[in-house]
């Protein structure tokens, strides 16, 4: 009897805290959904879920739920006397001047006069040229702006593009690029970069919004390795990125701060497992962030420079 009765009060005990878990559950998916609709209203100005659109299909007569997205701006006022950036696969080597060389180029200790480094530009202000827009699923709008700058629209998860066209090295190079934050809460800025047969990513703005760093070294990501930074970074203003590959040095500022000085000798330099793959050879991405970006650069580099 007393058995009988221990195992009514525990069969009791256990349904009410299922009962209890089943509602925290239905409660938080709730709350998700009413999110996602919030957020899409506050994008986008009409109903819809996250990156989603309730419209009316005219034939049918019915409301669907489609993909939404933002018109490209138009580039009519581009002035037409600015110079149009080189694609980066169509680098073209300039004849070879029959005059003396100009005062800019360099010399070696040995007065023997050495061409300055080529500068490719790798946006054109115009379209997305040898850009892809990645395809995370569930990633923002990426379009050009009427400025000329390109921008990512907030996605579920990260938005991106990455560089369809030839990389010109794997070492002995730069890349610099003007990036803002509009608004979010997580990174604005992740530029990944090829690194010999490898890759990795410079990471702005991560885990939250302050993490700086290189992910990944020794299979450690940026808020875990050497290279970590903890800094802040406002809205509607530009940062000044570079990031530096030589054969022993991964090295990257922001504006005029170095934030990473790494020796790469004997060092595993890797990708974060993830979604953060899809960017090679040359990605940016943002997180849960509104961002956009400007004057994307090449430059190729001697060694010692």
């Amino acid at each position: 009897m007393t058995d009988g009765i221990s195992l009514a009060v525990a069969f009791g005990f256990g349904e009410s805290l299922g009962v209890k878990y089943i509602s925290g559950f239905l409660v938080f998916v709730v709350g998700f959904l009413v999110s996602g609709v919030l957020m899409h209203q506050a994008l986008y100005g009409k109903a819809g879920i996250f990156v989603w659109s309730v419209n009316e299909d005219a034939s049918a007569g019915e409301s669907v739920l489609e993909r939404t997205t933002l018109e490209p701006a138009p580039f009519s006022d581009v002035p037409a006397s600015e110079p149009e950036a080189k694609p980066l696969e169509n680098k073209e080597k300039k004849p070879a001047a029959a005059h003396a060389a100009a005062p800019s180029a360099k010399k070696n200790p040995a007065g023997e006069k050495k061409e300055e480094s080529a500068e490719i530009s790798l946006f054109n202000g115009k379209d997305l040229g040898d850009w892809e827009k990645t395809q995370f699923g569930g990633e923002g709008d990426v379009f050009v702006t009427e400025d000329g700058e390109l921008e990512f629209g907030f996605g579920a998860i990260m938005t991106g593009v990455n560089w369809g066209g030839k990389v010109p090295a794997t070492s002995n190079y730069e890349i610099t690029l003007d990036a803002m934050k509009l608004d979010g809460t997580d990174f604005f800025c992740a530029l990944t970069f090829p690194v010999d047969d490898s890759h990795a990513t410079f990471v702005i703005g991560g885990w939250g919004g302050g993490i700086v760093g290189i992910s990944s070294v020794d299979d450690l990501d940026a808020s875990e390795n050497e290279t970590m930074n903890i800094s802040g970074f406002e809205e509607d203003r530009w940062y000044k990125v570079k990031v530096r590959v030589t054969d022993k040095k991964i090295e990257a500022w922001i504006d005029d701060e170095m934030m990473v000085d790494l020796v790469r000798t004997d060092r595993k330099i890797g990708l974060r497992p993830g979604d953060i793959e899809l960017c090679v050879p040359i990605g940016i991405a943002s997180f849960i962030t509104r961002a956009k970006y400007r004057n994307i650069v090449w430059k190729n580099i001697e060694v010692g420079e």
